[in-house]
């Protein structure tokens, strides 16, 4: 019953978010952030995707500590002759995320002034004085019983590092990753808490696989889309953005190409509009294939396009494809 309210709430917005799918976002006060940035995680390469993203008319980049890509990114900007102020910059801090790399392996701790030093190391990377957002990785539950503090408290803690962060003008906002509606309770309760997130970085997609940790068999969300997630975020205005959208995007269902060719774009032009109509907006990577980088920046971008809506039936029967398989994108 509580999945099909919060279905029918989706769906909801999804009909008033028609035609109404901005470039940029305010996430915070006069911080406008992109809908769409450059991936660089997981088989996306800098060195081959920023120039044409760039070229393609892509603002926003997003990269992390731990993808360890910031020199090659910091190398593709100043080859592009990109001015500062027409690029957006995300990165992020490790917390939680070492769970994922190895047995025992720990990012958490109570001290806030890691988070602080973790950014400055990323800015070094980047040859940048600042950037444009900063995101807590993960919550610190994902390295499950051999965390050695108390998650909560490293989340309180980690978070306060990210507050001196950005009063120091390190950063002009502050969000997390992979956070879920619990996570995200206990650290707006957090006394020390005076700024709410801005952004909220998850999995999403039409049919993706669930989050969880191989090592510690922790799972953060569920498989395609967390509803109460998403739901939460909205009520609290905060940004929920998208990744893994294109690993989630069913290619080979048989109406959604039918859809794709009713409005003559790609299917991964459907899985992006779907997202963007949901009210998120997404981080997507473009490959290592220089060639194919450069198509799918402008096919990505082109979701923009003026002329292309799902209707509202489209999108009820997108939200209510069940996840099965994740997608491939060639």
């Amino acid at each position: 019953l509580q999945e099909t309210s919060l279905l029918c709430v989706m769906h909801s917005l999804s009909t008033l978010l028609l035609a109404a799918v901005p470039r940029t976002k305010e996430i915070a006060p006069g911080v406008h952030m992109p809908t769409m940035s450059l991936g660089t995680c997981c088989g996306s390469d800098p060195s081959v995707g920023v120039a044409p993203w760039l070229a393609s008319g892509g603002v926003g980049i997003d990269t992390a500590n731990d993808y360890h890509d910031q020199p090659a990114i910091a190398t593709a900007l100043k080859a592009t002759g990109a001015a500062r102020d027409k690029i957006f910059l995300t990165t992020k801090v490790p917390a939680g995320v070492a769970a994922l790399h190895g047995p025992g392996k720990l990012d958490c701790s109570l001290d806030p002034q890691r988070a602080v030093d973790v950014l400055k190391e990323n800015l070094a990377q980047l040859r940048m004085t600042h950037v444009d957002l900063v995101l807590l990785h993960g919550p610190c539950e994902l390295q499950g019983t051999a965390a050695a503090v108390d998650p909560a408290k490293a989340n309180a803690a980690q978070w306060q590092g990210m507050q001196m962060a950005l009063s120091s003008g390190l950063t002009r906002a502050i969000g997390v990753s992979n956070y879920n509606v619990t996570h995200l309770e206990a650290l707006l309760a957090a006394p020390t808490t005076r700024v709410k997130p801005a952004v909220n970085q998850c999995q999403m997609s039409i049919n993706g696989s669930a989050f969880c940790s191989p090592e510690t068999g922790v799972c953060l969300h569920g498989p395609g889309h967390d509803d109460a997630t998403i739901a939460f975020c909205r009520t609290h205005n905060i940004t929920y953005e998208a990744y893994d959208v294109m690993s989630g995007c069913p290619f080979h269902d048989a109406r959604l190409g039918a859809i794709a060719r009713a409005h003559g774009m790609s299917a991964a032009q459907v899985c992006f509009r779907w997202t963007l109509q949901r009210g998120a907006i997404l981080a997507t990577g473009t490959g290592h294939n220089a060639t194919k980088a450069a198509l799918h920046s402008k096919d990505d971008l082109g979701t923009y396009d003026p002329n292309f809506e799902l209707t509202g039936d489209e999108m009820a029967y997108l939200d209510g494809i069940r996840p099965q398989r994740e997608g491939v994108r060639t």
